[in-house]
């Protein structure tokens, strides 16, 4: 064996150095880009923020401009609140004093858990709702199974869901403790109200015909339009994921990287509010010089870096509205009536569509939020999983899960249904789907196998008599 040296030819992909901080920077939520801009304002002298910068969307100018006529208002009429409440926030307060307050916030599972240690309960029903309270995921769903959870706490899977729907589901924030998204929306309707009634009853009767018009859907329902649009209003008020916030985390500040605003004629605009290459700016203090050695090579390198971070900013905010827009148009129905009109959608088929690579696509969604007319929104929520039907097309997975719960919940008494009669009525429906898949829907949704309905059903009938 001998070492020595060959030249050899071939071909490989390598990232240049401006495409590697265009994805950096096409990564960065906006709290994170903002504190790269202010990185690279102190490092490349070739940089200044422009004394007018185009970094706020239209809600913040709209905020800053009642913000300024109420201060005015308050100077003209002598009242020194503002200037007393500025000082007050500013150079008297401590500022480790107000990071100790954020941190001490409570938590909503610190909140739950007070919530049950003030109320009278025998302790091993309150030793169970602790348990469960621990069991939520980040959403404030329920998605252990209550046997399993059960057998691991040494307890009756019937106190423990007695515990769940008679302490759990109490609970302030409305909803928390669901096993699905369904029994979540419904834990937080009064029935008492008219129009919670009837959302209550669009939910668990005509899911499937939630997205069709207000007449259709008033035919169905038997009564009239108004109802309709109110009891449709109600819902988009719903929370869908009422535990957020849980395990103590740590306070996060976020910005608005998309705003879906809804036009008079009903369309949606589509704001990208944040850093351009208007909101910095390269100086001109360093124009028309003649630079020597050393002095020009430090100038030139500034100045590419310059531009590659104007370039990738640009192209951010490109790749942000190019997105919106398509989110916009595909998932018009999420955004009018909330998490039940959410079609299925892959990153993969956006990407596709607007001819860009899955891991870009990725790099814009992730971490990233959204201002809705349903709220703040995370942009990984526009995305779902589908299952295909006889007609080609493709139905949501969240709506399967909600069509079996329907489905079992319209079970005759005593005769529950089973996973493949399910699978079979649903292929009847056109939604191609095998036995497995519905039992594990079924498992998600919290909901216990043939067996045991049939036992529970017996145990409840045996208990009448």
């Amino acid at each position: 064996m001998q070492t020595k040296l060959a030249p050899k030819l071939g071909q490989h992909l390598a990232l240049t150095p401006q495409m590697t901080q265009s994805l950096t920077v096409l990564a960065m939520n906006a709290m994170d880009l903002d504190a790269y801009i202010e990185e690279c304002l102190e490092s490349n002298p070739v940089l200044e923020a422009a004394e007018h910068p185009v970094d706020m969307g239209i809600a913040e100018h709209e905020a800053n401009a009642q913000e300024i006529e109420a201060q005015a208002e308050w100077r003209e009429s002598g009242d020194n609140r503002w200037e007393s409440m500025y000082a007050q926030s500013s150079g008297g307060e401590n500022p480790d004093l107000r990071e100790q307050q954020w941190q001490d916030e409570q938590s909503v599972a610190q909140s739950l858990h007070e919530q049950v240690n003030r109320q009278p309960m025998a302790d091993d029903m309150r030793h169970m709702a602790h348990a469960l309270i621990d069991m939520l995921d980040d959403d404030g769903y329920l998605r252990t199974d209550l046997d399993e959870a059960a057998a691991d706490l040494g307890c009756a899977a019937d106190a423990l869901e007695q515990a769940l729907h008679g302490i759990i589901h109490e609970l302030d924030p409305p909803g928390i403790g669901a096993r699905n998204l369904t029994e979540c929306l419904l834990l937080q309707l009064d029935e008492s109200k008219a129009s919670d009634a009837l959302a209550r009853q669009l939910l668990l009767n005509f899911p499937d015909a939630l997205f069709e018009g207000d007449a259709e859907l008033a035919r169905l329902a038997d009564c009239n339009e108004q109802a309709i649009a109110e009891a449709r209003a109600r819902l988009r008020r719903l929370d869908p994921y009422p535990g957020h916030g849980f395990h103590g985390d740590e306070n996060i500040y976020i910005r608005l990287e998309i705003i879906f605003r809804r036009t008079p004629q009903g369309e949606f605009q589509i704001e990208v509010p944040g850093y351009s290459s208007q909101g910095i700016r390269m100086s001109d203090q360093w124009q028309g010089r003649t630079w020597q050695g050393a002095d020009r090579e430090f100038v030139d390198n500034a100045t590419r870096e310059a531009k590659w971070l104007l370039h990738a900013l640009d192209q951010r905010r490109e790749t942000l509205h190019k997105v919106g827009t398509y989110l916009a148009k595909h998932q018009r129905a999420f955004l009018e009536y909330g998490p039940l009109g959410l079609k299925p959608l892959t990153l993969q088929a956006v990407a596709v569509e607007l001819g860009m690579h899955e891991s870009t696509l990725s790099r814009v969604t992730k971490g990233k939020f959204a201002e809705t007319p349903l709220g703040l929104i995370e942009m990984r929520r526009f995305f779902s999983a589908g299952l295909p039907t006889r007609d080609g097309s493709t139905i949501s997975v969240g709506r399967v899960q909600l069509r079996v719960k329907t489905l079992i919940e319209s079970e005759p008494a005593g005769r529950p249904i089973s996973d493949q009669a399910i699978a079979d009525r649903l292929s009847v429906e056109g939604i191609e789907i095998a036995r497995r898949t519905v039992a594990k829907y079924r498992e998600n949704l919290g909901i216990p196998p043939t067996s045991q309905r049939r036992r529970q059903a017996g145990t409840t009938r045996h208990t009448r008599r």
